[in-house]
């Protein structure tokens, strides 16, 4: 299967999230199992996102919001 990705709208979404989580750049890369410089290439639409490392971003990033709605939850 290939997925097109548009490299800079899709690296801009990513950044915003990161951003409206609080998350640095250092423990994003550090989610994802990736170095901190390709997630900057990545965030700046510098450099196409490989389908595994796609794969991670979207897996990491649905595990990341739920984890947040949990502790949201217990909070309540």
């Amino acid at each position: 299967m290939v997925v097109l990705v548009d490299a800079k709208y899709f690296g801009s979404l990513l950044r915003q999230a990161r951003q409206q989580n609080g998350i640095n750049t250092r423990d994003a890369a550090k989610m994802f199992g990736i170095p901190r410089r390709n997630l900057i290439h990545y965030e700046h639409g510098t450099t196409v996102i490989s389908e595994s490392v796609l794969a991670s971003l979207l897996y990491n990033g649905f595990c990341l919001m739920r984890c947040k709605k949990v502790v949201k939850l217990k909070k309540d």
